[in-house]
């Protein structure tokens, strides 16, 4: 407790309590009658009000007659506090206008806007996604899968789907992607030495069937192999050529690739719009899936291995990645649409509206459970040092108004 009025206050008692000493011996003087008189009646009010102030919050002089007003009244206090809190400060009304005059779609758009709270949010996603791959069980989710696919595939129109698929991934730059996904591990097989054994062996059986015990077809060929044209050689240039022509069409330039997505476009749009063409998907979907009794083994085996690669450093990479770019993208478009603000924001007021009319009494709870981890001893330290400060001034207050009256009461003594 700030001991400011408190220090005043015992000056000022100690200075009334040396002028009424001072002036005592001289009482039957006008002034010293004067002074005496209103020192002894500032002692009086200021030990009256110091021992008011004092019984409120223990007992002075050890008398326990109407002191220690607050530790017996305790249960007393709580209830006032809680009844003004709950009652007077923090009422349903008050709340509801405090939360009417708060824009809370500028409030959130101030958040997102901090490079740091996206980040919180992407982090918070990657926990739940890890959280959600730790405990998928891939054995439930491929019987789940597999059900709702066969419970649903006369529903569910897939040449739509492949059509808008093949449509997306082309506009969006997927289907490139793809293609040079493919064209490196491609690339990658053909450099590899079993395949050349393999085209030599394949070009080796291709000549002996060429020649057919036919002697100028022999003749060529044996013409060619002693000029080095081996299978083996035959088969290391077809490799370089291979692997040439394919690190040509990693280009997206490539007239190849670019027949390869005119293609993928005009399949998407008979795929679309063409019912013939609709029908065979259908009806190849529904043959497969009627040979397929192990869906729901093919579909959890496919989900492990997804769920081992998102549980691996790089699948959370880029799981994060993709996170990062995702919120950035929707936080994005909701600064620039008033319209959703708005819709958040209506609907942040009427969740938090919901929320205090469910647990507006919870309050009251909180405000008791807070007082009661207080002890006796604690909370009447706790109040003292609030309002200890401002009370002191009760004690000055006495001894100036006490002083003043006693010189009044002398005064009007003294002309009688």
């Amino acid at each position: 407790m700030t001991a400011t009025n408190r220090n005043k206050a015992t000056i000022t008692l100690g200075v009334v309590t040396l002028g009424f000493i001072a002036s005592h011996p001289f009482a039957h003087t006008f002034a010293g009658g004067l002074l005496a008189s209103g020192c002894s009646a500032a002692l009086v009010g200021g030990l009256a009000d110091w021992f008011a102030v004092s019984a409120l919050f223990r007992r002075p002089l050890g008398i326990p007659f109407r002191t220690e007003l607050i530790p017996r009244n305790r249960a007393r206090i709580t209830e006032a506090i809680i009844a003004m809190v709950e009652d007077e400060l923090l009422t349903r009304e008050n709340i509801r206008a405090t939360i009417g005059r708060y824009d809370i779609a500028a409030l959130v758009v101030r958040y997102l806007a901090d490079s740091g709270s996206q980040a919180r949010i992407s982090e918070f996603l990657a926990r739940i996604a890890d959280d959600a791959v730790g405990q998928a069980n891939p054995d439930k989710i491929g019987a789940f899968l597999a059900g709702l696919v066969r419970d649903n595939a006369a529903q569910i129109k897939l040449a739509p789907i492949l059509a808008q698929t093949v449509e997306w991934s082309v506009r969006h730059g997927y289907a490139d992607r793809l293609a040079t996904f493919v064209l490196g591990e491609l690339q990658a097989l053909i450099a590899q030495p079993q395949v050349g054994e393999l085209l030599a062996s394949f070009i080796a059986e291709a000549r002996q069937a060429y020649e057919r015990e036919l002697t100028r077809r022999r003749f060529a060929g044996q013409f060619l192999e002693g000029i080095g044209f081996t299978p083996a050689v035959m088969a290391a240039i077809a490799q370089r050529e291979g692997g040439l022509f394919l690190r040509a069409l990693e280009d997206p330039a490539h007239p190849w690739r670019e027949n390869l997505r005119r293609r993928a476009l005009a399949l998407a749009a008979r795929l679309g719009g063409d019912p013939g063409l609709q029908e065979k998907v259908e009806q190849a979907k529904n043959d497969w899936l009627a040979g397929r009794t192990d869906l729901a083994e093919r579909i959890a085996g496919g989900v492990a291995v997804i769920l081992r690669a998102a549980a691996g450093d790089t699948g959370r990479a880029v799981l994060r990645r993709w996170l990062d770019a995702q919120v950035g993208r929707l936080v994005h478009a909701f600064q620039g649409d008033a319209g959703q603000q708005q819709a958040l924001a209506q609907l942040l007021r009427q969740a938090l509206m919901a929320f205090i009319d469910t647990h507006h009494a919870h309050i009251g709870t909180m405000v008791r459970e807070r007082l009661d981890q207080y002890s006796t001893a604690a909370l009447v330290a706790f109040i003292e040092n609030r309002v200890g400060n401002d009370l002191q001034m009760i004690r000055i207050n006495g001894s100036v108004v006490g002083g003043l009256a006693g010189m009044l009461i002398f005064l009007l003594t003294y002309w009688w």
